[in-house]
């Protein structure tokens, strides 16, 4: 596995030299920066943005300073062409375990440049571009890590100077052990030099690669590779590439490709410290050569955890009464957990009788016992409301019974809905159920045979009373409909008007009355009937005759009232229940159930 992926990314190095060289004619502005920071970076081709995880990071990638394990300062000096000088430092910090800052800073100068004026000498000058680095890395979960650079930036020529300020953001994610993946977009915010009237913006760049590290081949021999792609500006992409053969931990051997120049490298570390050399191969000027020193300092993050985990002491061992108290309070505990209560506050108790220094203990007791008062009083209330539940049961069963022996069959089945609608099988509800709608379809047979025999026999008010009786048990029935449509078109008005007066002058109120509201249903405007209907009213209220309770359910709005109401009271809603049972009142002033549901109700609305 290990060989197979040496063998790509060194045939990937190939394709891509081949890619660059062929592309090596572009024209384009770098920063003087991307000389890169290190002389083992720059042995290698300075292709680190996805291998950095030292003092480099601050440059390279400040996403790698998430996986510091050591406090690191890096120095590095190079001499470039015409007594131009580059330096680079900087120094890192692992705060923690995937956190880690660090700062740097970098400067390219060149000094005792010599001012002419007319070819004549008028002293010297110099030239300075440095730019000073704080950076940030931070990982979310070790295969991925983040990275922010803030950079204050500076150009010098001469007497004149300006300041910038840039941004650099770069990603780092470990895919496996060994391998792993970076990007790093440098001069998001490019920072704007001004001098002499000239305004020069930072060229931006962005670079990505790939890299393997540190894997053993041999006894005690690692390899690493890496390769970058990087893009300025205006410019083709250029390749990074290189790689290191470390023996020993102690002695590396280095080779890259940067751009478009062959570089080499060496490296010695003796314990904490390490040299590094490399020499860069350049066209058309002198070589260059670098050389840095880096050296670690302090305990690393693995050797602290280590040692914190080894500087902890042993606890002292228990005493029996020490092992009895914290069998006792854990179980106390787990009781708790599983909403034991009753058990756990016996434990508890137990725990304080032995130690009642124990705070924990000791507010537990008393917030466990009145969480028990809560929970008897809940239990009571739930059975109260269990009981009552099951008397508004017991009550509408029985109601629904003395309407059924009445003949009172849709007021039975609109009670026996409202136990359907809490307990849906109930059995001796479904049983009464049945009883009900027999008795309803026999009562309708029965009446039909009446209301045949009536017609025929020539008695139509009789006939009509009892098609209204079927209506009443059956509304939706066109046929009973039609048949007493026929039966009042038959209906002799002035005979029936004047059987009407002769019974209202006998007393007989309740058969006059059924013989007006006949003539009433063909001519609803008819003059005498009206009259006697409103007679007949007046002697009913002056008698103040109280409405027998099963009589609401005749009167649909009345009763749909006094239905809303049981629900209502049956739920708990007393308010609601008492406002309907006021609309019943409205139409019923003194109906003796609803007055007596009302007083329950208020009395319950009080307690609560």
């Amino acid at each position: 596995m290990t060989r197979r992926i040496l063998i790509f990314l060194f045939s990937g190095m190939l394709a891509l030299w081949v890619f660059q060289a062929a592309a090596a004619s572009d024209a384009g502005r770098e920063t003087p920066f991307s000389l890169g920071a290190g002389a083992r970076s720059v042995g290698m081709g300075a292709g680190f943005t996805s291998l950095t995880s030292d003092a480099t990071a601050v440059y390279y990638n400040p996403a790698g300073l998430a996986y510091l394990d050591y406090q690191e300062i890096s120095l590095m000096h190079s001499a470039l062409f015409e007594g131009t000088i580059y330096n680079v430092a900087s120094w890192v910090f692992p705060m923690s375990p995937g956190n880690g800052v660090g700062v740097g800073y970098m400067r390219v100068g060149t000094g005792e440049i010599t001012r002419r004026e007319n070819y004549a000498s008028r002293g010297e000058f110099s030239y300075s571009h440095w730019q000073f680095i704080l950076s940030y890395g931070h990982h979310f979960g070790r295969p991925f890590g983040i990275g922010l650079s803030l950079k204050i930036v500076n150009q010098s020529l001469d007497n004149l100077s300006d300041f910038g300020l840039g941004l650099d953001v770069g990603l780092r994610s470990t895919i496996w052990k060994h391998l792993s993946l970076g990007v790093i977009a440098r001069d998001i915010v490019p920072a704007d030099l001004e001098l002499n009237g000239v305004v020069e913006e930072t060229p931006g760049s962005v670079a990505g690669g790939i890299s393997l590290a540190d894997v053993t081949l041999f006894d005690r021999t690692a390899v690493s590779l890496a390769l970058d792609l990087e893009k300025f500006e205006d410019r083709d992409w250029k390749v990074h590439a290189g790689g290191e053969v470390e023996f020993r931990r102690a002695l590396a051997l280095r080779f890259g490709y940067d751009r478009d120049n062959l570089t080499f490298g060496v490296g010695l570390s003796t314990g904490r410290l390490r040299f590094d050399y490399a020499y860069k191969l350049l066209d058309y000027i002198d070589n260059t050569h670098h050389v840095s020193m880096s050296i670690l300092l302090g305990e690393s993050l693995s050797e602290q955890a280590a040692n914190a985990r080894l500087t902890v002491p042993a606890p002292p061992p228990l005493t029996e009464e020490q092992r009895v108290l914290l069998h006792l309070k854990e179980t106390a505990n787990r009781y708790f957990r599983q909403f034991k209560l009753d058990s756990a506050l016996a434990f508890y108790r137990r725990c304080y009788e032995l130690d009642s220094t124990d705070e924990e203990v000791a507010s537990s007791i008393p917030a466990i016992e009145q969480a028990l008062r809560l929970q008897v009083e809940r239990e009571g209330k739930l059975r109260d409301a269990e009981e009552d539940l099951q008397q508004y049961m017991r009550n509408f069963y029985a109601r629904a019974q003395l309407l059924y022996a009445r003949g009172f069959y849709s007021a039975a089945l609109d009670l026996l809905d409202l136990i359907f609608d809490t307990e849906p099988n109930n059995a001796q509800a479904l049983w009464l159920k049945r009883l009900v709608e027999q008795g309803r379809e026999a009562e309708i047979e029965t009446r039909l045979d009446s209301a045949r025999a009536a017609v025929e026999d020539g008695r139509i008010v009789a006939a009509i009373e009892t098609y209204n009786r079927v209506l009443e048990l059956d509304p939706g029935n066109q046929e009973v409909m039609d048949a007493r449509q026929t039966a009042l078109a038959s209906l002799d008005i002035p005979q029936q008007l004047n059987l009407g007066i002769d019974l209202f002058e006998k007393g007989r109120t309740a058969e006059a009355r059924r013989r007006f509201e006949a003539v009433l249903r063909i001519r609803p405007e008819e003059p005498v009937a009206l009259e006697y209907l409103n007679k007949i009213e007046k002697a009913v209220t002056e008698e103040k005759e109280p409405v027998a309770p099963v009589d609401l359910q005749k009167d649909p709005v009345a009763w749909q009232h006094y239905l809303n109401g049981l629900r209502y009271m049956r739920n708990s809603e007393y308010q609601k229940a008492i406002d309907e049972w006021q609309r019943v009142l409205e139409i019923y002033p003194d109906e003796p159930n609803t007055l007596s549901n009302i007083e329950q109700a208020r009395l319950r609305l009080e307690t609560e």
